[in-house]
């Protein structure tokens, strides 16, 4: 599908016989060239493959010292004994916040993000239960693998690019010229749709701060490539 903007030598309401000329009469003023401006889409889709996990370590209590050492301990023992053991798996830190509450019975928090991610699903969901035993499960959520969206943009860039050039040289056609179009600016953009379709993912047993299962499911990522841009009819 494409939006057609053509500006013609002459309009059809003004006269009913509409001549292009390709060689001006002397001292005549020369015709501008038939300019069609227009736009076409090319949707794609990559479904979700990865999973990045938030989790928090942390702990409350009357002395700052203790409770980072508190916490450095989980973050220690979260890489140790748990992520380490998994191929293929990337954790870093998101964050690390000492904080006043303004509870006299625990007036300090300490606690340190730890965002966790990989490309084998399957292979981290059964450990985030075990975590959630000292950890908080904060976030969990499906996205694109990089690599698979790049290459889907790219290939969605070809079509719509080879749908522009189709519908030029159909539209001049459809306009009476023979010859070939010539391309003016051309705009490519690419960005997700206004409405993905991505499933809000389940987070077992996170409110009661116990170990757990854990469930997500993943969806799709939706994308557009739009070509815009201006052709001169010959």
């Amino acid at each position: 599908m494409h939006k057609i903007i053509a500006a013609v030598c002459c309009l059809a309401l003004v006269s009913p016989v509409c001549v292009l000329a390709s060689t001006p009469l002397p001292g005549a003023t020369p015709i501008p060239p038939t300019q069609i401006r227009f736009t076409t889409t090319a949707n794609y889709r990559v479904t979700d493959s990865e999973l990045h996990a938030t989790l928090l370590a942390q702990a409350s209590g009357a002395d700052p010292a203790e409770l980072a050492t508190r916490v450095n301990q989980m973050v220690s023992w979260a890489d140790t004994q748990i992520l380490s053991s998994v191929h293929d798996l990337h954790w870093h830190t998101g964050g690390y916040t000492t904080m006043r509450t303004g509870d006299k019975a625990a007036p300090w928090r300490v606690q340190e993000a730890i965002v966790v991610e990989s490309a084998a699903p399957a292979a981290l969901l059964p450990l985030l239960g075990t975590l959630q035993s000292r950890l908080h499960l904060e976030g969990l959520n499906y996205t694109a693998a990089p690599k698979k969206l790049r290459r889907a943009e790219n290939h969605a860039d070809v079509i719509a690019l080879h749908r522009f050039l189709a519908a030029t040289k159909q539209d001049c056609v459809a306009l009476g010229f023979s010859g070939k179009p010539h391309l003016g600016e051309i705009t490519l953009q690419t960005g997700s749709s206004p409405m993905p379709a991505r499933p809000y993912p389940m987070m077992m047993a996170t409110v009661r701060r116990v170990s757990g299962p854990v469930v997500a499911n993943p969806g799709v990522f939706r994308g557009v490539v739009t070509v815009s841009g201006t052709a001169y009819c010959r």
